[in-house]
């Protein structure tokens, strides 16, 4: 991860929702192949950091930069300009997502799910889609449920052909927002052991945002506490959840073991 040029660029970026500032001048940099865990206080921008990430919500002010191209602003005749959804289709296709909530199409089955996107983004035919979505499925432990829907499956299992889904178009980054925190807890570990495999079996790039702060402590190269739109700590795991150097993060850390969770 050293010695190359970051894959993500945040640079001065600020977001209002109405006169709520999520974000506040905010920059930070990802490098390639690098696992980053967001933590810190529900409302405090994690979540808007990756939609912004992923097209889903503009930004006010600031840039940012996707391996190495602008993400919102285009070159056009000699100058930088707001891009068009052509540019913010292309610079989409280097991102993939996996929601709270999974999103599957609830009237196709899994396997129609994990091939719908390679078929209308990138024109695949329908016979190499499905072998290459029987491939992500079997991955994710799913290749028997291929002709289930939806209805059929467990919150886990959802999750875990989401994230096939959004695997199928190959991104360069995959952003995770709170994947697990919508599951009952038996069902946790088995999405977690999904983006363990993933970290082990790939090379990408992946941000997420997490209340599991075990799991962010042993699988992140880095985490980053946010509060206010800002980022309050940024540091190796061992140094935010052993040794925080904030009275912020400090405050927020004991309150999540006060509650009885791991970090």
């Amino acid at each position: 991860m050293t010695g190359q040029p970051p894959i993500i660029e945040i640079d001065g970026i600020s977001k209002s929702f109405g006169a709520f500032k999520v974000l506040d001048q905010l920059s930070f940099n990802v490098a390639p192949g690098e696992k980053l865990a967001l933590i810190g206080p529900s409302g405090s921008g994690k979540t808007t950091i990756l939609r912004i990430l992923m097209t889903l919500e503009g930004i006010d002010s600031g840039d940012i930069r996707v391996a190495g191209e602008n993400l919102y602003r285009m070159q056009k005749n000699g100058s930088l300009q707001p891009a068009d959804e052509n540019h913010l289709h292309k610079m989409r296709a280097k991102i993939g997502m996996v929601f709270q909530l999974f999103n599957l199409f609830p009237h196709k089955c899994v396997l129609d799910n994990v091939t719908l996107a390679p078929m209308l983004t990138k024109n695949a035919p329908r016979k190499q889609a499905e072998e290459q979505a029987m491939q992500l499925l079997e991955m994710v432990g799913l290749a028997s449920k291929a002709k289930s829907m939806p209805s059929q499956l467990s919150g886990g299992q959802k999750q875990r052909v989401a994230i096939a889904r959004a695997l199928a178009l190959q991104p360069k980054i995959m952003l995770f927002d709170e994947v697990t925190s919508a599951l009952d807890p038996e069902l946790v570990e088995e999405v977690l052991n999904v983006l363990w495999r993933l970290s082990e079996e790939t090379d990408m790039t992946m941000l997420l945002v997490t209340h599991e702060m075990g799991f962010a402590h042993e699988f992140a190269d880095r985490v980053l506490f946010f509060d206010r739109g800002r980022i309050v700590e940024d540091g190796k795991p061992d140094e935010i959840f052993r040794h925080p150097k904030q009275e912020r993060t400090q405050a927020f850390l004991k309150k999540i073991i006060a509650a009885g969770h791991r970090v």
